[in-house]
């Protein structure tokens, strides 16, 4: 079927929906006419008719020739709001940052009134053909969408056009305006802030650790080139070292600790490769702080470090954001607005005991 046709279909079938469950159609109550309701409805009686059949398809409401169509005196299964949390592929295995996600959203609905499914995709620039579609088949309502990366204007259009309601949570600040609600944890002052820390403790050799493929790589050689201007850090380039996906180069690790100018500070992209240092460390005899300063810009995973680590709270900052997308993803299914959130959470670091003056090695 077009997709377009697929869409009109499924916003008329929404619509009803969400009548019946907001109680403007009454167990056992005749609805308009479908002349009348596709006019009110403001699409094509064609497309209304197709959606009334997935409603009687799901025993929402049934049809007697001749008379009209009629509200289930009985209340279906389906009057359960269907929700979908969707995250990249990467996180539907297991992947211990989804239970925090899922905490938050369940923290923000009334869970006896939903069904919540998790959809993953795998590539942003087909959010459409790899989730939009899944949600459209299984009926989903509303949809709680993460992405560390930026999902194309195009793809957002096609989910507002579906009438799937949705909000975004994301940590990037450069996202498509669409009519998609945003929430996003920017984590662009957290770098700032831990850059500015170090060059105050008096370290001159930083190493900047980050991941090939990363949503900050702008806003992280923007600001190696500033501070390396500022405070003679040397050469930008040189500041900034990339690891695959894998934090777990053992040798790559090694090498940058042993090596003649080792750094007396390091910048670590999350938890993991904090975890992969402390444990290099403590085999090479290294002691943080005294011997090197660390920070880490997301400790979403709490461990237990030998010394703490200076992270920022990303528990309580995606915790309340998951939350908030929540309540106002439920507020948008109970009231039938399209009203946009656009809010940016700031996850300041919660300095602790692994950064420390410059010492020379």
């Amino acid at each position: 079927m077009p997709v377009i046709k697929q869409l009109k279909q499924s916003r008329a079938r929404q619509e009803v929906l969400r009548r019946i469950q907001n109680g403007d159609y009454q167990p056992g109550e005749r609805l308009p006419p479908e002349r009348v309701l596709a006019r009110d409805l403001g699409m094509s009686h064609i497309a209304l008719r197709k959606g009334l059949m997935e409603l009687v398809d799901a025993g929402v409401i049934v049809r007697r020739p001749r008379v009209g169509a009629f509200v289930r005196q009985t209340r279906p299964l389906e009057l359960s709001t269907r929700l979908a949390i969707v995250v990249p592929d990467y996180m539907g295995t297991g992947h211990p940052f989804l239970p925090l996600l899922m905490g938050g959203v369940l923290a923000g609905l009334d869970q006896h009134n939903h069904e919540i499914s998790i959809i993953t995709f795998k590539d942003c620039s087909q959010f459409w053909n790899e989730a939009g579609e899944k949600m459209m088949a299984r009926g989903i309502h509303g949809a709680i969408i993460f992405t560390s990366y930026i999902i194309p204007l195009e793809e957002l259009q096609k989910l507002e056009q579906s009438g799937i309601k949705a909000v975004l949570l994301n940590v990037s600040a450069t996202c498509p305006r669409s009519r998609i609600s945003t929430i996003t944890i920017d984590l662009g002052l957290s770098m700032r802030e831990a850059m500015q820390r170090m060059v105050d403790l008096g370290h001159r050799r930083i190493a900047w650790m980050s991941y090939e493929i990363t949503p900050f790589r702008e806003m992280e050689e923007q600001l190696a080139r500033e501070f390396s201007q500022k405070y003679n850090l040397g050469e930008p380039s040189k500041l900034i070292h990339r690891l695959g996906c894998e934090a777990r180069d053992y040798d790559r690790w090694e090498s940058l600790l042993t090596g003649e100018n080792r750094p007396t500070a390091m910048l670590l992209q999350d938890e993991f490769m904090a975890h992969e240092v402390y444990r290099v460390c403590h085999q090479l005899g290294i002691r943080v702080p005294d011997d090197l300063s660390l920070v880490a810009f997301a400790d979403a995973l709490p461990r237990s470090y030998i010394v703490p680590l200076s992270a920022p709270d990303t528990v309580s900052s995606w915790n309340a954001a998951a939350r908030r997308a929540a309540e106002h993803l439920q507020s948008l299914l109970e009231t039938g607005e399209d009203r946009t959130l656009e809010t940016t959470l700031h996850a300041s670091i919660q300095w602790k005991a692994s950064t420390g003056p410059a010492l020379e090695p």
